[in-house]
C-alpha cells in the first residue's frame, strides 16, 4: 500500500466519526450505533445513522453515505485535499510526502506564504497590544461596550502605532506582498489600521483571512471625527466577502442550527455574549446567494435577518429576498424597533440595571421566534408604500412579481411562489405574467466552487436481480472478509461498482485488515473519490450488519449464479441450435446438442428453460 492509502487509513483510525459528527449534529445511542437529524436535507425524523465500528454514516432519507473525509467535504463544502489535510491536523498526522508530485500524479503542495499562518502571527501581535500597556484605551472602549469578556473567544486585538507593524513583519520575515493584499500594509509603508481595535475575519473553519478595524472614539475635545469607522481588508485571493459571515465559526462550534443574521462585529459579539450564539454578519455587503449556500450547510432549522425599521432597512428587506429567493433555506425576516440595534437589545454593557436587561433581551427573543418569512415582509412592506386597492398598482407589483420568479430554475418552487404571490396580491396564480423563462438561469448564479445545495430525500431506483444478488454477495464478505478467498470461484459478472469493491477487499485482506470493522474501514477509505462505488458500499454495509448466517448466504447466492447463468447459458445453445437445424447444418446441430445435454447434466436438469 502506497503512503497515501497509508495516510488515509491512519487519519481514519484516529479520527473518531461519532465524535466528528456530533459537533455539527446531535446524536443519540441507537442499537449498536448512533443516529440523529441528517446534516445533507430537512427532516423532522431521524433518518441519519452513524456506525462507530466500522467509522462510516449513512442517510437512509437522502442516501448520503460516506466516511470522515466525505463528510467533512460534503459539510465544508472543500475538496478531498484540504479534508484530508484539515483531518490530519486534528488527528495529529504527519502528511509530509503523502501529496509530493508521484504517487498517482498528486500535486506538490504550492510554494509561497501560507496566508493563514501569516495574519494569525499578525493576529498574535494585535492580541498582545490590545492586553499590553499601550492597550489601556481599548480595553476600556471594548469594556465600556460590554465586549471585554468576549475579546479572547473572537481574538480581538489592538493594531500598534505605525511602524510597530512594519518591524515585526521584518523581523519575523512574513511577506510584506501579502500583508499588502490583507490591507495592513500600504504600498507607501503606511499602516492603514494603526491604532484600531481590530476583529480577526475566519472562515468557516477558523482560518483567518482578513481583519476589521474600528477607530477608537476621540475624546470630546478634539472635536468631530472624519475617519471611516470601520475599514475591512480589500478584495484578495483569500478574502471574497461575498462568501464570508463573520462570527460563523462560533456559531458551529455552539452547535446552532437556526442562524441570526445582524449588521456588524460588534452586535455579533453582543447577541453571543448574550445567548444567541447564532449570531453571523456580512462584511459591509447585503447577503448574497453565496451566504445562502454556505448557510445550508449549517442552518437547518433557517435564518432570521434583522433589519432596521427605517427606510435603509426595508430597501434591505427588498434586496435580501430578491436574492434569497433562489435559495433553499427557510428565511425569515424580523424588523428592529425604531433607534435600537442587536447590541442594543442584547444589553451586555455594563452598569445597565437587570430588570431593563431582562426585558431588552425578552424583546430580542420574541423578534426571533415571531419574525415572519421574507415573502410575508415583502409584501408587507410593498402594501406600506403602494396603495394595492389602485388596479394598476398591483398590476405593476405582479409584473415584479413575474420578474422575480423568471429567475427561478426549479419550474416546481417557480409555480409554488407563484401561488403564494397570487395570494398575497389577492389574484388568480396566472395573472402573474413570467417573462422569458428559456433566459431565466443567470450566469452569476452558476458557481463551480459553490457549497453544495440541501438534497431531496432519495427515491432509489428498483435494483435488478443480479444487482440485487451483487450487494448481497459484498455484504457477506463484509460480514465474514475472509470469504474473499473463495471469490473466484463465483460465476458470472458483477457490476463496476461491486467489482472495484471486491478487487480493494482482496487487498485488504492481504494487508492484514481482516477483521470486519478494519475490512469496512479500508474499503470506505478507498472509495472516497468514488461516488458510485461509496453508495454501493453503504448499501451492503446496511444489509451485512443484519446477516446471521454470511457463510451459508455466500454458498447459496454462489450456487444462485450458477444456476441463473447456466439457464442463460443453455437458451443461448437452443436458440443457436434452432438456427443450425433451420439451415440444414447438421455437423453444427450436433455440436450444440452435445453441449446442452453436458450442461443439463451438470446442473441436474436446472438450465431447462
Amino acid at each position: 500500500m502506497d503512503r497515501f492509502q497509508e495516510a488515509k487509513l491512519l487519519v481514519k483510525e484516529r479520527v473518531d466519526l461519532v465524535d466528528l459528527i456530533g459537533g455539527y449534529v446531535q446524536l443519540r445511542r441507537s442499537g449498536r450505533g448512533f443516529s440523529g437529524l441528517c446534516p445533507f436535507h430537512r427532516e423532522k425524523t431521524p433518518s441519519f445513522h452513524v456506525f462507530p465500528e466500522s467509522q462510516h454514516y449513512k442517510c437512509f432519507g437522502c442516501g448520503e453515505s460516506g466516511d470522515v473525509f466525505t463528510f467533512v467535504q460534503e459539510r465544508e463544502g472543500i475538496g478531498f485535499r484540504e479534508a484530508m489535510e484539515w483531518l490530519a491536523d486534528r488527528a495529529h498526522v504527519s502528511l509530509e510526502g503523502v501529496f509530493d508530485v508521484g504517487g498517482g500524479g498528486r500535486a506538490r503542495r504550492q510554494d509561497g506564504p501560507d496566508v493563514h499562518a501569516t495574519l494569525g502571527a499578525v493576529r498574535d501581535l494585535f492580541e498582545e497590544t490590545l492586553y499590553g500597556p499601550d492597550g489601556a484605551e481599548a480595553r476600556a472602549y471594548l469594556e465600556d461596550r460590554g465586549l471585554i469578556d468576549s475579546a479572547e473567544s473572537f481574538g480581538l486585538g489592538l493594531h500598534p502605532e505605525a511602524g510597530r507593524l512594519s518591524s515585526f513583519v521584518r523581523e519575523h520575515k512574513l511577506s510584506s506582498h501579502l500583508l499588502q493584499q490583507a490591507g495592513l500594509l500600504g504600498r507607501d509603508g503606511r499602516e492603514p489600521m494603526a491604532g484600531r481595535v481590530m476583529f480577526p475575519i475566519t472562515d468557516e473553519r477558523g482560518r483567518i483571512v482578513g481583519f476589521g478595524g474600528r477607530v477608537l472614539p476621540l475624546p470630546s475635545s478634539e472635536g468631530e471625527d472624519r475617519r471611516p469607522k470601520y475599514l475591512n481588508s480589500p478584495e484578495a485571493p483569500f478574502f471574497n466577502k461575498r462568501r464570508l459571515l463573520y462570527g460563523l465559526r462560533q456559531v458551529k462550534q455552539a452547535g446552532e442550527r437556526c442562524v441570526l443574521v445582524v449588521e456588524g462585529y460588534t452586535d455579533v459579539i453582543a447577541c453571543h455574549a448574550a445567548g444567541f450564539t447564532g449570531a453571523v454578519a456580512t462584511l459591509g455587503t447585503s447577503l448574497t446567494r453565496d451566504h445562502a449556500r454556505l448557510l445550508e450547510r449549517y442552518a437547518t432549522e433557517g435564518v432570521v435577518l434583522l433589519f432596521d425599521g427605517d427606510q435603509a432597512g426595508r430597501r434591505a428587506v427588498d434586496r435580501a429576498f430578491r436574492e434569497l429567493v433562489h435559495t433553499n433555506l427557510q428565511i425569515r425576516i424580523a424588523l428592529l424597533p425604531e433607534g435600537r440595534d442587536p447590541a442594543d437589545l442584547a444589553a451586555v454593557a455594563p452598569g445597565i440595571d437587570p430588570g431593563v436587561v431582562e426585558r431588552s433581551r425578552d424583546t430580542m427573543a420574541q423578534l426571533v421566534a415571531r419574525a415572519d418569512d421574507a415573502l410575508t415582509v415583502w409584501f408587507r412592506l410593498a402594501r406600506a408604500a403602494t396603495d394595492f386597492s389602485v388596479p394598476g398598482n398591483v398590476a405593476r407589483v405582479a409584473e415584479e412579481c413575474g420578474r422575480i420568479l423568471a429567475g427561478l430554475d426549479s419550474p416546481a418552487r417557480r409555480e409554488a411562489m407563484r401561488s403564494r404571490m397570487a395570494l398575497h396580491l389577492g389574484l388568480s396564480p396566472t395573472a402573474i405574467p413570467i417573462p422569458d423563462l428559456r433566459s431565466a438561469r443567470r450566469d452569476d448564479d452558476v458557481d463551480e466552487g459553490a457549497a453544495p445545495r440541501q438534497r431531496a430525500p432519495r427515491v432509489r431506483p428498483t435494483a435488478s436481480p443480479l444487482l440485487e444478488a451483487d450487494l448481497d454477495l459484498l455484504a457477506c464478505v463484509l460480514a465474514a472478509p475472509d470469504l474473499v478467498s473463495e471469490l473466484g470461484t463465483v460465476v458470472g459478472e458483477t457490476c463496476a461498482a461491486a467489482t472495484r469493491l471486491l478487487a480493494w477487499g482482496r487487498e485488504a485482506v492481504a494487508s492484514g485488515r481482516s477483521s470486519p470493522e478494519a475490512f469496512c474501514r479500508d474499503l470506505f477509505a478507498r472509495c472516497t473519490d468514488d461516488a458510485e462505488a461509496r453508495s454501493f458500499l453503504a448499501d451492503a454495509m446496511d444489509r451485512a450488519t443484519r446477516l446471521k448466517d454470511p457463510r451459508g448466504m455466500f454458498v447459496r447466492l454462489r450456487r444462485d449464479r450458477e444456476l441463473h447463468f447456466a439457464k442463460a447459458e443453455a437458451s443461448q445453445i437452443k436458440m443457436l441450435l434452432k438456427q443450425a437445424i433451420a439451415s440444414g447444418d447438421s455437423a453444427q446441430a450436433d455440436a450444440l446438442t452435445r453441449k446442452l445435454q453436458e450442461r443439463l447434466r451438470r446442473n441436474g436438469g436446472a438450465a431447462t428453460v
